[in-house]
């Protein structure tokens, strides 16, 4: 009997044999039709979001492909959150339009089909970053008719009534004069253009407008503000500027010796190990703009970013879809002006916190947060040893200045990046970093708001390196600059055009050799709980983060910069 035979024979003799043959060939055929589907199946992918900056209620598009021709099941998820059916208005393969949901937030954006997900694409919420508004026609000039006073001093409420000031800020804003290089404060001849030529606007940073509508507006008369015009600037059109003088009463501060600055930096990522398709994220800083540094002008960069301008960073995303070695480089290119600060303070009017219950500015200035320990014990004990009975804010300032100058050794070498800077209290020695912290801590721990700043200090051979330093605020006067470290002898390539010690000009004064990039530690929060995050500690920015990865990249490289100096004009 041949094998045909035996095998037919055998199959009409076992009911069991015939069972396990059909379960065999059924088996085959469905591994079959599921290794056909699964080399096959076509995995959602998004190629833009427009716009990727929203507000609830805006409508949205995301653009790509292998959607699906129909929703079913499928979903979008924004910053961890599944939107329900009734946000989605259209779906097709290559489009799916919604209608952001009133809980929106910043994050990342999935396309699911089934059991895949598609790249990610980041989103951000149009709440948390100045996005300008398309320009449409100005129906009316704002108009100022009243001043709930003629003369204030810096740091004071001001109440500003009119017409056409808009039922919202938004981009708006309040602008004073500003006495750049004396040309006021030394000219016999004062007209509105003088006024007009210089502005500073109030400080959305330091909280300072209080309330706005369409007919009176509340804001706080910000730091550089010298006696001359108030204007209401609206994005489209000017206010006529109404004259205001501001008290000197406190003290005087000058802007001088202004340079203008050519700056790059530049960032780069390479040797990713990922598993399937993930996403990197770069936080790149960008100068801060003060009164002392205003104007910063975004020359380059480059490739063209996620997002623009975002926190007071610029956003570039890399997404990857297999492990590679190849290098993404990101550059930065800023213009900026820079100008020195001299202060002369009348300590005794100064001095005293009276407002101190209804300015955020006091309670975020006076604060222990991850950067500043002002709630440690040996930093609150150090600083009461140093005061003493003293009362008064600079005083107690300029006291914890000349005590730190005299007692703590200055390193020339920096620390690693993770030394805690508590060292330098109990062991009395520390570098630059070290000094900025411990300073904003102890006059933290004495009632005063200060901040710690960060940025590059710039040699007279534009060599540049990462530098910290310090302001606090005065009542009625402003911020009073100090830089402890070059006070205490910090030795790099000086201009020389400062003519007495630094011991006596680094408190109260500032040079303008140096880009300022953080007012104060930036906390960010990540775009999604999942991934992992970077800090760039002893940098030349302060925040939170400064990359993150999904979960699902194991492993990368990346290097920054210090920003270096291209031309000084």
């Amino acid at each position: 009997m041949d094998s045909s035979k035996k095998t037919s024979y055998f199959l009409r003799k076992s009911p069991l044999l015939r069972v396990l043959v059909a379960v065999l060939f059924i088996s085959i055929i469905l591994f079959s039709f599921y290794f056909i589907s699964f080399t096959t199946r076509r995995i959602p992918q998004i190629d833009s979001i427009v716009p990727p900056v929203g507000s609830p209620g805006d409508v949205i598009v995301i653009n790509g492909k292998n959607f699906g021709a129909t929703r079913d099941m499928s979903y979008v998820e924004i910053a961890g959150t599944r939107m329900t059916a009734s946000s989605y208005i259209s779906w097709t393969d290559s489009s799916i339009k919604l209608v952001l949901p009133s809980n929106v937030k910043d994050g990342l954006v999935y396309v699911g089909i089934k059991d895949m997900r598609s790249n990610p694409s980041l989103f951000a919420n149009e709440v948390d970053i100045p996005v300008p508004v398309t320009t449409v026609k100005q129906i009316s000039r704002p108009v100022i008719l009243k001043l709930s006073s003629l003369k204030v001093n810096v740091g004071d409420l001001l109440t500003i009534y009119g017409n056409n000031f808009g039922d919202a800020r938004n981009n708006s804003r309040v602008l004073f004069t500003i006495d750049y290089n004396r040309r006021l404060r030394d000219s016999n001849v004062k007209n509105i253009s003088y006024f007009t030529e210089n502005m500073v606007c109030a400080n959305e940073d330091e909280f300072d407008y209080i309330s706005w509508s369409n007919t009176e507006i509340s804001v706080i008369v910000p730091d550089g503000a010298f006696s001359g015009v108030v204007m209401v600037d609206t994005g489209k059109q000017r206010s006529e500027p109404m004259e205001l003088t501001i008290s000197e009463s406190a003290g005087a501060k000058t802007f001088i010796n202004k340079k203008i600055y050519l700056l790059t930096y530049s960032a780069d990522v390479a040797d990713v190990v990922c598993d399937g398709l993930s996403t990197l994220t770069l936080r790149a800083p960008i100068p801060f703009e003060t009164a002392a540094q205003p104007r910063v002008e975004t020359i380059e960069v480059t490739p063209i970013p996620s997002l623009m301008k975002y926190q007071h960073d610029i956003i570039h995303q890399i997404t990857k879809t297999k492990s590679s070695t190849i290098k993404n480089v990101m550059n930065y290119t800023f213009v900026l002006p820079v100008y020195e600060i001299n202060t002369n303070v009348i300590a005794e009017r100064a001095g005293n916190y009276s407002k101190a219950d209804s300015r955020p500015l006091y309670d975020l200035g006076t604060a222990a947060d991850s950067l500043i320990p002002a709630k440690n014990a040996d930093v609150i004990a150090l600083a009461s040893q140093i005061t003493g009975k003293e009362k008064n804010a600079y005083k107690k300032a300029k006291l914890i200045y000349e005590y730190m100058i005299s007692n703590f050794t200055l390193l020339k070498k920096m620390r690693k990046g993770g030394a805690d800077p508590k060292d330098l209290v109990s062991k009395k020695r520390g570098d630059a970093y070290d000094f900025a912290v411990i300073y904003t801590a102890l006059l933290r721990a004495s009632g005063i708001p200060c901040l710690m700043d960060a940025g590059v200090l710039i040699g007279q051979d534009l060599t540049t390196q990462p530098h910290w330093w310090n302001e606090f605020y005065l009542e009625n006067f402003g911020w009073v600059p100090v830089d402890v470290s070059l006070g205490a002898g910090l030795e790099y390539k000086s201009w020389g055009d400062i003519e007495i010690l630094p011991k006596e000009y680094y408190f109260g004064n500032l040079d303008s050799h140096r880009v300022l990039f953080s007012r104060g530690l930036n906390e960010l929060k990540p775009f999604s709980v999942d991934n992992k995050i970077v800090q760039q500690p002893r940098s030349f920015a302060l925040q939170s983060i400064w990359e993150e990865a999904t979960s699902n990249v194991s492993k990368y490289s990346s290097y920054w910069s210090t920003p270096v100096v291209k031309g000084v004009y």
